[in-house]
Parts: C-alpha cells; sequence; structure tokens
C-alpha cells in the first residue's frame, strides 16, 4: 500500500499542507478556497521577478515540498481605464 506524504506548499504567502501527489490547477486553487476565474501562477520562490508561469485549470503539477503559487482573479485589468 501506498503512503501519501503531507508536504508545505504557499499559496499567496499562506502555508497549506497537501499529498506529495500531481495535481491540477483547479485543485490547487481549491485547496486555497478560490474558486474558477482565478489564474494560478507557479512561482520560482517567493518574489520571483518574472511574475510566474501560468498554470492551467487541467494542467498537472508535480507537488514537491516549498513550491510556491500565485492566485490572481483572471479578469485583472491592472492600470488599464
Amino acid at each position: 500500500m501506498e503512503t501519501k506524504t503531507a508536504v508545505p506548499i504557499f499559496i499567496n504567502r499562506r502555508k497549506y499542507e497537501v499529498d506529495e501527489r500531481p495535481m491540477t490547477g483547479r485543485e490547487i486553487l481549491t485547496v486555497a478556497g478560490f474558486a474558477e476565474g482565478y489564474d494560478l501562477l507557479l512561482l520560482q520562490g517567493e518574489g520571483d521577478p518574472s511574475g510566474g508561469q501560468l498554470i492551467l485549470a487541467d494542467q498537472t503539477v508535480d507537488i514537491k515540498p516549498g513550491l510556491h503559487f500565485r492566485a490572481i482573479p483572471g479578469n485583472r485589468t491592472f492600470g488599464r481605464n
């Protein structure tokens, strides 16, 4: 029988414990209580100057301890009127 190990990941700087297994972007957003309509970005550590890599809702991420993600509204219009 395979035993799953809970590992820490960070979403918008908050720590969450999840099983170390592949998860979809949708599943990761759900862990932090975000609904459809949010975009998920995989960061290269907190403070990633690149802004992160977009993870689609059905895209799979191999969960490893210490991954950092950012969830932002998908309908954002930063700086646009």
